[in-house]
C-alpha cells in the first residue's frame, strides 16, 4: 500500500512540474513573439545595469560599486547604480547573458526563470495553507496571470519590482509558519527578507512593515508562545542581515558619505474611470499609472469575494476577502491623497504598486473558498474560471506586444541586432547622481560642445575607462565622470597621477596641447568581502532548507510505513 502511495505522489510531482513549466512558458512566449521584445525606458535601464555586472563576471572580476559601462546617455559613467539599486537577485538575468551569445535568447530564458520562481513562490505559500490542489492551482493563476503583474513584468519592464513580486509570497509563508510555531519558520522569513533587500528596497520596506504589524498583532491579540515567536523573528532578521550584508553596506556607505538625489515624491492614486476603461479594454500599457488594472476576471473576483464575505460566517476566507476589496478600493482617487503628498507614503509614488497586497490576499481567499466551502464547487466551473483568467491576461499581453508603440509610450522594439546599441545609446534615467549635479556640470557641458576639444571614450570596462582628448592649447578640463566620497579612484592624465579634492563630483585634469590620454580606474572596496559573505550565506541557507525538506519527507515516509 505504501509503495502505491509513493508511486502516486511521484507521478503527481511530475505532473505538477510539467504544469509549472507550461505556465511559465506561456507567460513568457507572447512577450517574445515576432522575434522582438517591447522594451520600456525602465527595461533598458535594468538590462544596462545587469550587463555591467555580467561584464565583470565575464572578465573574472567582482562587480564594482559604480557603473562605468552601459550607462544611460543622460547620466554619466561612474554613477553608483550598483551601490544604490540592489543587483544580487538579478543573477536571474545575469547568468543567462553569460551563457548565450544571442542576447534575446538570454533575455527569454531570464523571464522564463523569473516566472518559474513566481509560480514556485506562490505555490509554496498556498500549498502550506491547503492540500486542495485545485484551490492551489487557482491561487497560482490569480497571482501569475493578472494584468497588473504583466504591466510590471512586460509593460513597465520594472525588473527589480518583478523579481520582488516573485519572492513576496515567501514573506507571508514565513510569518504564517512562525505564527503556527513552526521551528523552521524563521528560515523562510529570513530568506524572503534577504532576497528582497537584495532586489528592491521599496518592496523590502513593505515586508518590514508587514512584520511590524505581525509583531503588534502578537502583542495585542495572540500572546501564546509570544517569546518563542519573537525569538524566531529575531533569528530571521539575523539570517536576512547575513544575506543582505553586501547590499546594506553599499547602500548605507554611499548615502552616509554623499548627498544622493532622492526619488521624486508624489502620489498617483488609481482613477475610477481610467481603471474602468483599461479593464474593459483589457489594456496593460504602462503610461498613466492611475489606470493600472488587474484585468476584468480578477477584478470581478475581488468584488465577488468581498461581497460574499457579507453573507457567510466562515472565517477562513472572510478576512482575506474583506481585506482584498477594502484595500483595493482604498487605492482610488476618492481618498484625498494629495493631503499627504509630502509624507513618507509619497515614496510609493504609484499606489497601483500596492495591488500586490490585493493579489496575495485574493489568491489566499479564493483558495480557502474552494477548499472549505460546505457545498462543493463544480470542478469544471473552477477550471473554466482559470482558463478565462489566463486567456484575458495573455490576450492583453499579445495586444500590448504588437501595438503599444508610438509617441508618448517611450517603448521600442529590441532584438538581437539592435540589443547592445539600444542599451548603450538610449536615454533612460539619471538616478542616483550626487545632488546639484546639473549646476556643477555647466562647464563640462560647455566644454563638450567646444569643437576645439574632442573627448572620446576609447576603451571602457567595469573597472576602468580610458578617454582620448584633443586640445588646441594647455587648459584645465572637467571630465564628465561622476565620483563619490568614500570610494577609491586611481586617475592618470598622460601618465601623471591626478589628485582630486574630497568634494569633487567631476574629475578635473590638465590637458596639454595636442592629444591627451586620461585613464580612470575604480579600485575594489571593502564591500567585495561582504559580497562573498552574502553569497556563502545564501548557499548555506539553501543547503540547510533542502536538508530539512528531505528530513521531513523521510519522517512522513516512516509514518506512512507504520500506518
Amino acid at each position: 500500500m505504501f509503495q502505491l502511495i509513493k508511486i502516486k505522489q511521484k507521478y503527481n510531482y511530475i505532473f505538477e512540474f510539467l504544469i509549472l513549466i507550461c505556465m511559465s512558458f506561456i507567460s513568457t512566449y507572447f512577450a517574445f513573439s515576432g522575434h522582438f521584445f517591447n522594451i520600456s525606458h525602465d527595461g533598458v535601464y535594468h538590462l544596462g545595469r545587469f550587463l555591467n555586472v555580467a561584464d565583470s563576471f565575464r572578465n573574472l572580476n567582482f562587480p564594482e560599486v559604480v557603473n562605468l559601462t552601459h550607462v544611460s546617455t543622460n547620466s554619466y559613467p561612474g554613477v553608483a547604480i550598483n551601490s544604490v539599486y540592489p543587483w544580487l537577485t538579478g543573477i536571474i538575468f545575469i547568468i543567462p547573458n553569460l551563457l548565450f551569445s544571442n542576447p534575446m535568447w538570454a533575455l527569454f530564458l531570464s523571464f522564463f526563470i523569473l516566472n518559474i520562481f513566481t509560480i514556485i513562490s506562490i505555490n509554496s505559500l498556498l500549498s502550506y495553507l491547503t492540500s486542495n490542489r485545485l484551490a492551489v492551482f487557482t491561487g497560482i493563476v490569480i497571482y501569475q496571470f493578472n494584468n497588473y503583474h504583466f504591466i510590471d513584468l512586460y509593460s513597465r519592464v520594472a525588473i527589480g519590482e518583478s523579481i520582488a513580486y516573485a519572492f513576496f509570497p515567501i514573506v507571508f509563508l514565513g510569518i504564517i509558519k512562525i505564527n503556527h510555531s513552526d521551528k523552521f519558520g524563521f528560515l523562510f522569513l529570513g530568506l524572503s527578507m534577504g532576497l528582497l533587500v537584495n532586489t528592491h528596497i521599496l518592496t523590502f520596506l513593505y515586508a518590514v512593515f508587514i512584520v511590524i504589524l505581525f509583531i503588534i498583532y502578537l502583542f495585542l491579540f495572540d500572546r501564546k508562545y509570544l517569546l518563542d515567536k519573537l525569538i524566531q523573528i529575531i533569528k530571521s532578521s539575523i539570517v536576512a542581515i547575513f544575506l543582505g550584508m553586501y547590499t546594506i553596506y553599499n547602500l548605507v556607505h554611499m548615502i552616509t558619505n554623499n548627498h544622493i538625489e532622492e526619488p521624486l515624491k508624489f502620489i498617483i492614486a488609481l482613477s475610477p474611470s481610467g481603471v474602468f476603461m483599461s479593464t474593459i479594454n483589457n489594456e496593460i500599457g504602462e503610461q498613466g499609472a492611475q489606470n493600472w488594472s488587474m484585468g476584468l476576471p480578477v477584478t470581478l473576483l475581488v468584488i465577488f469575494l468581498g461581497t460574499y464575505c457579507l453573507v457567510t460566517k466562515s472565517n477562513y476566507w472572510k478576512v482575506y476577502g474583506s481585506f482584498s476589496i477594502l484595500f483595493y478600493f482604498s487605492l482610488f482617487t476618492w481618498i484625498p491623497y494629495n493631503l499627504i503628498k509630502d509624507s513618507l507614503l509619497a515614496n510609493v509614488q504609484f499606489l497601483g504598486r500596492l495591488l500586490i497586497f490585493v493579489l496575495i490576499s485574493l489568491s489566499i481567499g479564493v483558495s480557502y473558498l474552494i477548499t472549505f466551502r460546505k457545498k462543493n464547487i463544480k470542478v469544471s466551473l473552477i477550471f473554466g474560471l482559470n482558463v478565462v483568467i489566463i486567456i484575458f491576461s495573455l490576450s492583453a499581453l499579445y495586444n500590448y506586444h504588437y501595438n503599444y508603440f508610438g509617441p508618448g509610450t517611450f517603448h521600442s522594439k529590441i532584438n538581437s541586432e539592435n540589443y547592445y546599441g539600444m542599451i548603450d545609446n538610449s536615454g533612460t534615467f539619471a538616478d542616483y547622481l550626487p545632488k546639484n549635479i546639473e549646476k556643477d556640470n555647466s562647464n563640462t557641458k560647455q566644454n563638450q560642445n567646444d569643437n576645439k576639444k574632442i573627448l572620446k571614450i576609447v576603451n571602457s570596462s567595469p573597472k576602468e575607462i580610458t578617454y582620448s582628448a584633443y586640445s588646441a592649447k594647455n587648459v584645465d578640463y572637467q571630465i564628465p565622470f561622476i565620483t563619490y566620497r568614500g570610494l577609491n579612484y586611481v586617475i592618470s592624465s598622460n601618465g601623471q597621477k591626478v589628485y582630486m579634492s574630497g568634494n569633487a563630483k567631476f574629475i578635473k585634469v590638465r590637458l596639454h596641447r595636442g592629444q591627451n590620454k586620461i585613464i580612470i580606474k575604480v579600485r575594489h572596496n571593502n564591500s567585495v568581502y561582504l559580497l562573498v559573505v552574502s553569497m556563502i550565506s545564501f548557499i548555506i541557507l539553501v543547503i540547510c532548507m533542502v536538508f530539512i525538506k528531505f528530513k521531513l519527507m523521510h519522517e512522513q515516509s516512516l509514518i506512512h510505513r507504520l500506518t
